[in-house]
């Protein structure tokens, strides 16, 4: 089997027990999920309860975020997001420091957006990390929900990527 059908199918295969189809039942109070822009019902999945969200503080006590590419771009000044093709900022170069960085603009994570954020993925592959355009000593940001697979952290080692669940 050709290696990225195995990984599409190994995908499906978490997604869908993610979402509970074919997997052990949800808990009775469920995944929730806050979606920003015209996200359609299809995306979400049946079992997960869902609220719209108008601004960051509305993500307080969801599972998940789903947004749009609009949304993702009003959210983040007119940024692709780097699953989308986008460049992210750390491979561009641009790590200006914010005001009142501690670090003094030197790129770090927290404050300088020197990482590259996958935290809105539910599963982290090796294909992710690969198109995600991370490389030696970037950090990159994962959801302490997501799955990481064995082949991502292989890859991550390898290359001298750090995960960072946040």
């Amino acid at each position: 089997m050709d290696k990225d059908k195995l990984v599409d199918t190994v995908t499906r295969i978490i997604m869908e027990r993610l979402n509970g189809a074919g997997g052990p039942p949800a808990a009775s109070a469920g995944p929730s999920a806050v979606l920003f822009g015209n996200v359609p019902a299809a995306v979400v999945g049946d079992g997960i309860k869902t609220r719209q969200g108008t601004s960051p503080s509305d993500t307080a006590g969801a599972d998940y975020i789903v947004m749009t590419q609009a949304a993702f771009r009003a959210f983040h000044g007119g940024a692709i997001p780097a699953a989308l093709g986008g460049v992210p900022a750390a491979v561009a170069g641009a790590t200006s420091a914010t005001a009142g960085c501690s670090c003094g603009g030197g790129g770090c994570a927290s404050c300088c957006g020197g990482a590259i954020d996958l935290t809105g993925k539910k599963l982290i592959s090796e294909r992710e990390l690969k198109q995600s355009g991370a490389g030696q000593g970037d950090a990159v940001l994962v959801c302490p929900k997501a799955i990481v697979t064995a082949l991502a952290r292989d890859y991550a080692n390898a290359t001298g990527i750090n995960l960072v669940r946040q």
